[in-house]
């Protein structure tokens, strides 16, 4: 083989291996389509409600971010962004949650570990989520293990559809 040749060929593979790799992780955007938790028992529930929007980012250097709501939250009557009654902050509390911080992966047990630096709920600051994945075409499936959530044990279901 000449050098011409392997040097086509070493730029071919450097070329096309970004996209194979990000097909094989969640490294991109994502979209969410579907938010879920399910007890021991089985019963599940949509904490957000049915309709939920949300964005999850992986980015090349190790960075996430990810934030989801209840789709058509109300709006403060006050109309001050920062400002509503206690009934109006805690249903905005309530239907919205994000984070962000770095994120590593173990391929080979398909899980991913959130290491959360800043975060909505206040207790998951300097922790580490730890969530199963799994990706099928264009849809990525984050599942989180058993842990205490509103009240109750039961394990959430994130389903996101590439963007990017």
């Amino acid at each position: 083989m000449t050098k011409t040749a392997i040097l086509a060929l070493l730029m071919l593979i450097a070329a096309m291996s970004p996209a194979s790799a990000q097909r094989e992780s969640p490294l991109g955007t994502w979209r969410l389509l579907s938010y879920h938790t399910e007890t021991p028992q089985g019963i599940r529930t949509f904490p957000l409600g049915e309709d939920v929007a949300g964005i999850a980012m992986y980015l090349p250097n190790g960075r996430v971010s990810i934030q989801f709501m209840r789709k058509n939250r109300p709006l403060f009557k006050s109309g001050d962004a920062w400002r509503g009654t206690p009934e109006e902050e805690k249903a905005a509390f309530e239907g919205f949650f994000a984070y962000t911080g770095r994120y590593t992966i173990d391929a080979e047990n398909s899980r991913v570990t959130h290491h959360i630096e800043v975060c909505s709920a206040p207790n998951y600051v300097g922790t580490d989520l730890e969530r199963t994945f799994s990706i099928s075409g264009n849809r990525l499936t984050l599942r989180t293990p058993q842990r205490q959530l509103a009240g109750q044990t039961s394990s959430s279901t994130l389903t996101w559809e590439r963007i990017n």
